[in-house]
């Protein structure tokens, strides 16, 4: 089922994101941000389990439309490339950004690639230490063994890292692949990341990886990644990354954008989008240095609470 709210906007680029439940407030801060700084371009969210209200809110940023995917043990970024090889989106670029990230000033720019050829994605580098030739080699392995054949060496000696992704819509076929490819090597009911040491750790991450390292009908990766500040420190891509998210509790990494997403905040409560009482606790000024001083213990503090939550489930 799509929902669509009246406010129809026609730019080079489609943003496509997607949460469950608990990103929904993750969600309204990204599209909030680029609503925020100009960036008026048209909006896919995959909505799973969300309520209402918060699908209310963020129509109400205009130029959205609302997908709702229906309940599953699986991540939702495993739905990464079937969302952005949409029908509906009618723009010749898609750019895919996680929910749990603001946009920094108007990156427009970034929204659109250089060479409709490539895929802009981060490469790491260097290799992260999780990186195993064993990793490579179980993914050539699959991709030979799925996708009809595989390169005999991998075009990168490393992995990508792929909150933020943009990508031609002449690599539609690309994206059924890694769809496709998804549904192969993962588990139905995988979380976001998988046990350390499988060649997926990074699930969906992974498999584009697999794809861009061996599948010769794969797009080339840009050499130069600009939504990370890399080109303009005043216009880039802020992902928060790592547990608990700052709607729910700030850790030491986040809390460098506490004033940017307070900003995006007090721009929502502004336009009427939230009213005051409705924002979480977190994202209250007033809680602030509460929150500040616990951030070094952040990670630990929302580990317990997970797992008390957990336990009076049972």
């Amino acid at each position: 089922m799509s929902t669509s709210s009246n406010n129809p906007i026609t730019l080079n680029s489609t943003v496509v994101t997607a949460g469950d439940r608990v990103f929904a407030w993750g969600t309204l801060l990204l599209v909030a941000s680029m609503r925020r700084n100009g960036m008026n371009h048209p909006v896919i969210v995959g909505a799973m389990d969300w309520p209402e209200a918060m699908k209310r809110r963020v129509l109400a940023l205009g130029g959205v439309a609302i997908h709702d995917l229906p309940k599953s043990r699986q991540c939702v970024t495993c739905q990464k490339p079937l969302l952005m090889n949409l029908d509906d989106i009618s723009t010749d670029w898609v750019c895919w950004a996680d929910s749990d990230a603001i946009f920094i000033g108007d990156c427009s720019e970034w929204l659109v690639g250089d060479n409709p050829e490539e895929i802009v994605v981060r490469k790491y580098s260097p290799p992260p230490d999780d990186f195993k030739p064993a990793t490579l080699e179980a993914w050539r392995r699959d991709v030979e063994k799925f996708c009809g054949g595989a390169m005999p060496e991998s075009r990168y000696p490393t992995r990508v890292n792929a909150p933020f992704i943009v990508l031609n819509r002449k690599w539609r076929p690309f994206m059924e692949r890694w769809q496709k490819q998804i549904g192969n090597v993962l588990p139905a009911d995988v979380e976001i990341i998988m046990k350390h040491g499988s060649p997926y750790f990074q699930t969906d991450e992974s498999v584009l990886g697999s794809l861009l390292c061996f599948d010769p009908a794969a797009p080339k990766v840009t050499e130069q990644y600009k939504a990370n500040g890399s080109v303009d420190k005043t216009r880039y891509f802020a992902h928060f990354a790592y547990n608990p998210k700052p709607w729910q509790m700030w850790n030491s990494r986040s809390s460098r954008w506490h004033d940017d997403v307070l900003a995006v905040v007090d721009w929502l409560v502004a336009q009427g989008v939230v009213k005051p009482n409705e924002v979480p606790l977190s994202l209250r000024r007033r809680w602030w240095p509460l929150f500040r001083a616990i951030a070094p213990l952040a990670p630990w503090v929302w580990r317990a609470i997970k797992l008390k939550r957990r336990l009076l489930k049972k």
